[in-house]
Formats: structure tokens, sequence, C-alpha cells
């Protein structure tokens, strides 16, 4: 599969239509904005972020946007990621199949971050026998409080829930 665009530089129309229909998905303006804007944003978004991102420019709505971000999945373009709050966040799919894709999840803002090079957190090839299966794909998240999140005073509050067998 093509290496998808993941900066704002990239997520421009013709790239984006060009992976679309790579993937056997008909370019529709509603898809491409879509993948336009999880290119742009280069991190995982909750789906209501991303219909509030496609709303500045085209009429959606959840029922469709959903479909929009299962088809993706199907196809391999975006994959699909648990949070600690219980939202389903969505990013593209960093370009190679079975390759980890790691996130960062802080626990005040909920805000989930790619992270880009982390190839050797999890050894594949090794991982597979280990466990005498096939290994599809793996995915890490790292939860704890960002930076952002550090820097602001400190005010009593309940952190996002970071889920059960996550700690």
């Amino acid at each position: 599969m093509d290496e998808l665009p993941t900066t704002p530089e990239a997520a421009n129309h013709a790239s984006t239509e060009t992976v679309l229909k790579r993937a056997g998905i008909d370019p529709t303006p509603l898809r491409l904005a879509v993948i336009q804007v999880l290119a742009r944003e280069g991190r995982a978004l909750p789906a209501g972020d991303i219909l509030a991102l496609v709303q500045d420019q085209h009429r959606a709505n959840k029922v469709t946007l959903y479909r929009i971000l299962d088809l993706f999945v199907e196809k391999g373009l975006a994959r699909r990621h648990s949070s600690g709050d219980r939202a389903l966040r969505y990013c593209l799919e960093p370009g190679s199949a079975g390759r980890p894709h790691c996130h960062a999840y802080c626990l005040r803002c909920g805000r989930m971050e790619c992270l880009p090079g982390v190839e050797g957190v999890v050894d594949m090839a090794a991982l597979g026998p280990a466990l005498a299966m096939e290994v599809v794909a793996v995915e890490v998240r790292i939860d704890g409080v960002c930076a952002a999140c550090r820097r602001k005073p400190s005010v009593p509050e309940t952190p996002v829930d970071a889920g059960s067998g996550n700690s």
C-alpha cells in the first residue's frame, strides 16, 4: 500500500483522491473531506471531532461519518483505537500493514497523539512464534498526563477512566 499523506502539506485533494482510488474507494467529496481532516490533524481523533472539522466545509451527519470511517478501517486506510474515555479514536494507517502503531493518551484532556518511529517497541517477527499465532496487528497505548495538562494549575478533577487492564 502507498504511504498515506500524514502532514498538512500532503493532505491536499490530489494526493488524498489518489489514496482513496488506490484503495478501491470512490473519492466522494465527503470521503475526501474526512481523509483530509485525518491527514491534516496527524493524530487520533474521536468521531465527534472529525465530524465538527468536516462540517466546517461540508454538510455531514454522524451516520454517514461512521460509515466512511468503517470503510476506511475495512480498506486499511485508517485504524480505530480505544481510549481511556471509552470513545473510539481514528487516525490514518501508517502505511505498511502490520507495523506497530503506538499512541500516547492523556488521562486528563483525552488527547491521543500518534507516535512515529516506534517500530522497535514490539518485535512482530518474534511475537507470532512466541504466541503460536499469526499476529496481524498490534495496538500499544501509553497512558499518562501530557505536557500541556501538567503546566495547567492543579485543579481537583477526576482523571479520564483508563479502562480495565490498562495499568
